[in-house]
């Protein structure tokens, strides 16, 4: 029966109990709920918009050791260029089609493009019955011109003594002419051949004959192959004389204006980055079909270092001006394009800049050619001209950061 009384005791303390801790529970979720608000409506930090000046700090120590210097834009006389594009080519009277007179078979051939030939170096041995028979008609010739000069002097001693008739003393004197004319045209087709009719007897007739190389250059093209047969027209070898070489540009008709002789050239020849300088020496007086000039220019240099037909990229120094320049060190180039930076402020040994795109042209001893937005004073606004790289370093690290 205690029992009982304490069990009903109990239980009223027991619900008071937990009544309690529930609205404990309850208080302590609404205040969670609460600080969760809270934090939520809280201003967050601005972030930097994507239109926003870009700008980069730097302490007295870090400005020191990047040693940057601040200046001005310059006025420099600058070149301005005129960019035009052309190829590299031989004068016509440097270009040599090797043929033959008389057609003959190929018996030896040593030629590969790009060789250097020398003058007078035999290119090919041709072979042909025929070169005998031209041989042999001199000799003829040449004999029976001997007889006929013996039997012209024979009959001018009896014309001279009325021994003989003058018409016979005639028709011996045409015939010797006549003789004299076969010959020296057969001493000719011999030259032709390269075969030298002084030293030729019946002990050295020969059906083969060499071919020399009439000028020194470099083998471009072989059209021909051993044991084919060569007709007269036909091409045995192509020989660019790479003494004189010059550049061919195409300059538009709207440009041509702006070409004078003597303009000094700066080209590149296809992909090779080096740069090479020359000098324009004619100027076309026609314009092709897709309304350009043609601008001869002579190139300085080796003329074994140029390779004709190759793609030329070149700037013309059309004039000169004055023109807002920086020095190279002062602009960068990151992600496709070019900047600098300008000192916004400076206040207990903090330096501030900005970051600014701007527009380069003409490089020249060192400077650039520079345009500058209108928001920046020339004037008034001092801007990094040595250091700027250190200043683009500083501000990818951040941004990594």
């Amino acid at each position: 029966m205690f029992v009982n009384y304490i069990v009903k005791a109990i239980r009223p303390i027991g619900a008071l109990l937990l009544g309690l801790s529930l609205l404990a529970a309850c208080q302590s979720g609404e205040k969670s709920s609460a600080d969760v608000e809270m934090a939520q409506s809280a201003p967050k930090e601005a972030e930097p918009k994507p239109g926003d000046p870009v700008r980069v700090s730097l302490t007295q120590a870090q400005y020191t050791v990047g040693a940057i210097q601040l200046g001005q834009p310059t006025e420099r006389m600058m070149s301005t260029r005129l960019k035009v594009n052309g190829v590299l080519d031989v004068p016509a009277q440097n270009q040599v089609s090797v043929s033959v007179p008389f057609g003959g078979y190929i018996r030896s051939i040593d030629l590969e493009p790009g060789m250097r030939i020398r003058k007078g170096q035999t290119l090919v041995v041709l072979e042909n019955p025929e070169y005998i028979q031209l041989q042999q008609d001199y000799l003829d010739t040449k004999a029976r011109l001997e007889y006929a000069d013996l039997d012209f002097a024979r009959q001018q001693e009896l014309s001279r003594d009325n021994v003989n008739a003058l018409k016979v003393f005639q028709q011996t004197r045409a015939n010797r002419q006549s003789l004299q004319a076969q010959l020296a045209g057969m001493t000719q087709r011999l030259a032709l051949l390269h075969i030298n009719p002084a030293t030729l007897t019946p002990a050295t007739l020969t059906r083969t004959v060499r071919v020399p190389a009439p000028v020194s250059g470099f083998v471009t093209d072989i059209p021909v192959n051993n044991g084919r047969y060569l007709n007269p027209a036909d091409v045995l070898v192509q020989i660019s004389d790479l003494s004189h070489p010059h550049v061919r540009l195409s300059v538009f008709e709207k440009d041509i204006s702006s070409i004078r002789l003597g303009q000094l050239v700066q080209f590149t020849l296809g992909g090779n980055p080096a740069r090479h300088r020359g000098e324009v020496f004619l100027i076309g007086k026609s314009i092709a079909p897709d309304r350009t000039v043609s601008v001869l220019v002579h190139p300085d240099g080796p003329p074994e270092q140029y390779i004709p037909g190759s793609y030329i990229s070149a700037q013309v120094d059309v004039k000169n001006r004055p023109l807002p320049t920086l020095p190279e060190a002062a602009i960068v180039s990151f992600g496709g394009k070019n900047y600098v930076y300008v000192l916004e402020s400076k206040a207990n040994g903090a330096y501030e800049f900005q970051q600014v795109t701007v527009t380069t042209g003409v490089r020249e001893n060192g400077y650039v050619a520079v345009t500058l937005p209108g928001t920046v004073d020339v004037a008034k606004t001092p801007i990094v001209v040595n250091g700027a790289y250190n200043l683009l370093a500083k501000l990818n690290n951040s941004e990594e950061e």
